[in-house]
């Protein structure tokens, strides 16, 4: 596996293109490899939603009870979505129901995006993985809940939100061996892969407005009503 350069954490990258820049310094000398970029405004607990509150509680039962669920109640806005459990999980997610998957993008300025307009006060980080040996392409044949491991997930482009985010997602298990999900930066395998870039807490709206002059905003992420009126509010407040 090719090795990542490591950056010193206490640089902090301060605009957009001093982050430009940050990305361009990781080892992409391998034109087939794969990086994905997940923007979050705490540090660290790469966990999927459905293990943060309690990374120990195996909610297996829980998310199959919730999908099943879901193709009862809700098969009217399935619209073919429902060939797999790993179909149903990637929608779900996006709107809104916990599951055992992680949001990542190839795009890293999407990630910084959704770094930088959080609500946590203080700093932001993006995370890029390099992926290629996680990648499983056999995955949508697979039960998600008897994984052998957490694999990194290409999703069908069958979704708006997924194309216009560029969405890719990491697929976690849960380890009975040590009877919790296991985070990305603390997974044995995984963590070598992960570099960690820090966005100053100061220079966060000033990376969303240079962001916006490229097309990155909450209108293009979200390409609906919602989106477009998050984006209206945004806008009107930083006139």
């Amino acid at each position: 596996m090719r090795k990542v350069r490591t950056i010193n954490q206490d640089d902090y990258i301060l605009s957009l293109t001093q982050f430009i820049e940050r990305i361009e310094f990781l080892d992409f000398s391998d034109s087939n490899s794969t990086y994905l970029f997940r923007g979050q405004d705490v540090k660290g607990n790469l966990l999927p939603s459905i293990a943060r509150n309690d990374p120990k509680n195996d909610t297996t039962n829980q998310e199959k009870e919730q999908l099943n669920h879901l193709k009862l109640i809700g098969s009217t806005f399935l619209e073919g979505n429902s060939d797999s459990n790993v179909d149903l999980l990637v929608l779900a997610q996006h709107f809104g129901l916990k599951t055992r998957l992680l949001d990542w993008s190839s795009n890293p300025l999407i990630a910084l995006w959704f770094a930088c307009s959080g609500n946590e006060e203080g700093d932001a980080y993006v995370y890029a993985l390099n992926s290629d040996a996680f990648l499983d392409k056999d995955i949508y044949s697979k039960d998600p809940f008897r994984l052998g491991k957490t694999s990194v997930l290409q999703p069908r482009l069958n979704n708006e939100r997924i194309i216009a985010q560029h969405g890719w997602f990491t697929l976690h298990r849960y380890a009975n061996s040590n009877s919790r999900f296991v985070a990305l930066e603390k997974n044995t395998k995984i963590k070598k892969s992960i570099t960690e870039l820090t966005i100053s807490q100061k220079s966060k709206e000033d990376i969303l407005k240079s962001l916006d002059r490229y097309g990155i905003n909450s209108r293009t992420l979200f390409p609906d009503l919602e989106g477009l009126c998050k984006y209206l509010n945004w806008k009107g407040t930083n006139r």
